[in-house]
Protein backbone atom coordinates (compact mmCIF):
# COMPACT_ATOMS: atom_id res chain seq x y z
CA UNK A 1 0.00 0.00 0.00
CA UNK A 2 1.14 3.38 -0.69
CA UNK A 3 0.42 5.93 1.88
CA UNK A 4 1.16 9.99 1.85
CA UNK A 5 1.40 10.95 5.64
CA UNK A 6 0.39 14.45 6.00
CA UNK A 7 2.79 16.66 7.95
CA UNK A 8 2.79 19.69 10.12
CA UNK A 9 5.92 18.94 12.25
CA UNK A 10 9.18 16.57 12.61
CA UNK A 11 8.00 16.03 16.55
CA UNK A 12 4.63 14.72 15.85
CA UNK A 13 5.42 12.78 12.71
CA UNK A 14 8.30 11.11 13.46
CA UNK A 15 6.97 8.56 15.55
CA UNK A 16 4.24 8.40 13.15
CA UNK A 17 7.18 7.47 10.81
CA UNK A 18 8.61 4.72 12.96
CA UNK A 19 5.13 2.88 13.06
CA UNK A 20 4.83 3.14 9.46
CA UNK A 21 8.15 2.25 8.41
CA UNK A 22 8.03 -1.06 10.69
CA UNK A 23 5.19 -2.27 8.28
CA UNK A 24 6.07 -4.45 5.66
CA UNK A 25 3.60 -3.60 3.35
CA UNK A 26 3.86 -0.13 3.25
CA UNK A 27 5.47 2.55 1.15
CA UNK A 28 5.44 5.81 2.77
CA UNK A 29 5.73 9.10 1.57
CA UNK A 30 5.24 12.62 3.03
CA UNK A 31 3.86 16.10 2.07
CA UNK A 32 4.95 19.14 4.06
CA UNK A 33 1.82 21.43 3.63
CA UNK A 34 1.21 24.38 6.32
CA UNK A 35 0.02 27.51 4.58
CA UNK A 36 -1.21 28.79 7.87
CA UNK A 37 2.57 28.95 9.46
CA UNK A 38 3.76 32.08 10.30
CA UNK A 39 5.84 34.10 9.68
CA UNK A 40 8.34 32.60 7.39
CA UNK A 41 10.98 32.13 9.57
CA UNK A 42 8.81 30.03 11.61
CA UNK A 43 7.86 28.20 8.72
CA UNK A 44 11.44 27.42 7.21
CA UNK A 45 12.58 26.17 11.16
CA UNK A 46 9.50 23.47 10.51
CA UNK A 47 10.13 22.79 7.07
CA UNK A 48 14.15 22.06 7.67
CA UNK A 49 13.31 20.11 10.86
CA UNK A 50 11.30 17.90 8.42
CA UNK A 51 13.52 17.58 5.66
CA UNK A 52 16.50 16.28 8.39
CA UNK A 53 13.72 14.06 9.66
CA UNK A 54 13.41 12.92 5.86
CA UNK A 55 17.00 12.37 5.84
CA UNK A 56 17.86 10.51 8.81
CA UNK A 57 14.62 7.82 8.06
CA UNK A 58 15.07 7.68 4.17
CA UNK A 59 11.35 8.72 3.55
CA UNK A 60 10.57 11.07 0.50
CA UNK A 61 9.45 14.48 1.76
CA UNK A 62 7.28 16.71 -1.14
CA UNK A 63 7.20 20.57 0.43
CA UNK A 64 4.43 22.99 -0.34
CA UNK A 65 5.57 26.33 -0.23
CA UNK A 66 2.35 27.95 -0.44
CA UNK A 67 1.88 30.56 2.53
CA UNK A 68 -1.58 31.99 3.13
CA UNK A 69 -0.95 34.48 5.81
CA UNK A 70 -2.57 36.93 4.16
CA UNK A 71 -6.11 35.07 4.14
CA UNK A 72 -5.41 33.89 7.73
CA UNK A 73 -4.97 37.54 9.07
CA UNK A 74 -7.72 39.46 6.59
CA UNK A 75 -10.23 36.45 6.38
CA UNK A 76 -10.50 34.67 9.25
CA UNK A 77 -11.22 36.07 12.48
CA UNK A 78 -9.55 35.31 15.62
CA UNK A 79 -12.30 32.93 16.40
CA UNK A 80 -10.29 29.36 16.84
CA UNK A 81 -13.07 27.25 16.09
CA UNK A 82 -13.47 29.09 12.61
CA UNK A 83 -10.17 29.45 11.65
CA UNK A 84 -8.89 25.60 13.34
CA UNK A 85 -11.86 24.66 11.05
CA UNK A 86 -10.75 26.24 7.94
CA UNK A 87 -6.91 25.07 8.84
CA UNK A 88 -7.74 21.51 8.74
CA UNK A 89 -9.42 22.05 5.91
CA UNK A 90 -7.01 23.23 3.42
CA UNK A 91 -4.92 20.71 4.21
CA UNK A 92 -6.90 18.04 4.17
CA UNK A 93 -7.45 18.77 0.53
CA UNK A 94 -4.47 19.38 -0.55
CA UNK A 95 -3.56 16.22 0.63
CA UNK A 96 -6.03 14.38 -0.45
CA UNK A 97 -5.60 16.13 -4.19
CA UNK A 98 -1.80 15.49 -4.43
CA UNK A 99 -2.76 11.58 -2.97
CA UNK A 100 -5.00 11.50 -6.17
CA UNK A 101 -3.02 12.99 -8.55
CA UNK A 102 0.27 11.04 -7.45
CA UNK A 103 -1.21 7.09 -7.17
CA UNK A 104 -1.41 6.86 -3.34
CA UNK A 105 -3.91 4.57 -2.15
CA UNK A 106 -4.62 6.25 1.77
CA UNK A 107 -3.42 9.29 3.38
CA UNK A 108 -3.31 10.39 6.75
CA UNK A 109 -2.12 13.49 8.82
CA UNK A 110 0.33 13.43 11.68
CA UNK A 111 -2.21 16.41 13.19
CA UNK A 112 -3.59 12.65 14.60
CA UNK A 113 -0.93 12.53 17.32
CA UNK A 114 -1.74 15.53 19.41
CA UNK A 115 -3.68 15.81 22.19
CA UNK A 116 -4.27 19.88 21.59
CA UNK A 117 -6.14 18.94 18.07
CA UNK A 118 -10.00 18.32 17.15
CA UNK A 119 -9.68 14.57 16.48
CA UNK A 120 -13.30 14.63 15.44
CA UNK A 121 -12.57 17.62 12.99
CA UNK A 122 -9.43 16.25 11.33
CA UNK A 123 -11.30 13.07 10.63
CA UNK A 124 -14.40 14.84 9.33
CA UNK A 125 -12.31 16.97 6.93
CA UNK A 126 -10.09 14.11 6.16
CA UNK A 127 -13.03 12.03 4.86
CA UNK A 128 -14.48 14.45 3.03
CA UNK A 129 -11.40 15.36 1.28
CA UNK A 130 -10.86 11.35 0.41
CA UNK A 131 -14.57 11.21 -0.83
CA UNK A 132 -14.53 14.54 -3.57
CA UNK A 133 -10.96 12.62 -4.64
CA UNK A 134 -11.58 8.78 -4.77
CA UNK A 135 -8.72 8.11 -1.91
CA UNK A 136 -9.06 6.31 1.27
CA UNK A 137 -8.43 8.61 4.17
CA UNK A 138 -6.35 6.51 7.37
CA UNK A 139 -7.24 7.11 10.84
CA UNK A 140 -5.48 6.01 13.83
CA UNK A 141 -5.58 7.38 16.87
CA UNK A 142 -1.83 8.57 17.10
CA UNK A 143 -1.83 10.14 20.41
CA UNK A 144 -0.34 7.80 22.74
CA UNK A 145 3.13 8.19 20.35
CA UNK A 146 3.06 11.74 21.21
CA UNK A 147 5.63 11.53 24.00
CA UNK A 148 7.42 9.51 21.76
CA UNK A 149 7.99 11.64 19.37
CA UNK A 150 8.91 14.79 21.07
CA UNK A 151 11.60 12.91 22.75
CA UNK A 152 12.74 11.41 19.60
CA UNK A 153 12.94 14.97 18.24
CA UNK A 154 14.46 16.54 21.20
CA UNK A 155 17.10 14.23 21.17
CA UNK A 156 17.96 14.93 17.29
CA UNK A 157 17.84 18.26 18.31
CA UNK A 158 15.29 19.32 15.45
CA UNK A 159 13.47 22.26 16.03
CA UNK A 160 10.47 21.96 18.81
CA UNK A 161 8.12 24.84 18.04
CA UNK A 162 5.90 26.59 20.57
CA UNK A 163 2.90 27.55 18.65
CA UNK A 164 0.10 26.03 16.88
CA UNK A 165 1.62 27.95 13.77
CA UNK A 166 -1.17 30.28 12.51
CA UNK A 167 -1.07 34.51 12.84
CA UNK A 168 -3.61 33.69 16.14
CA UNK A 169 -1.82 31.31 18.15
CA UNK A 170 1.46 33.17 17.77
CA UNK A 171 -0.23 36.09 19.37
CA UNK A 172 -2.16 33.52 21.88
CA UNK A 173 0.57 31.99 22.47
CA UNK A 174 2.21 32.02 26.47
CA UNK A 175 5.10 29.91 26.20
CA UNK A 176 7.88 31.11 27.77
CA UNK A 177 10.32 30.15 24.94
CA UNK A 178 8.17 31.15 22.23
CA UNK A 179 10.89 32.94 19.59
CA UNK A 180 10.29 36.29 19.11
CA UNK A 181 9.98 37.62 15.41
CA UNK A 182 10.32 41.34 13.95
CA UNK A 183 8.59 41.34 10.79
CA UNK A 184 6.21 44.01 8.94
CA UNK A 185 3.75 41.18 9.34
CA UNK A 186 3.99 40.43 12.72
CA UNK A 187 1.11 40.99 15.14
Amino acid sequence: MKMLLHICCAPCSVAIVEKFLTEQEMELEGLYFNPNIHPKEEFDKRKNSVLAMSEDYGVPVTINELNLLDYWRDTLQPDKSQRCSYCYAVRMDETARYAAEHGYDVFTTSLLISPYQDHELIVSMGEKAASRYGVKFYYEDFRPLYRKGRERARGKHWYMQKYCGCYYSYGESDHPKKPIYFTENNL
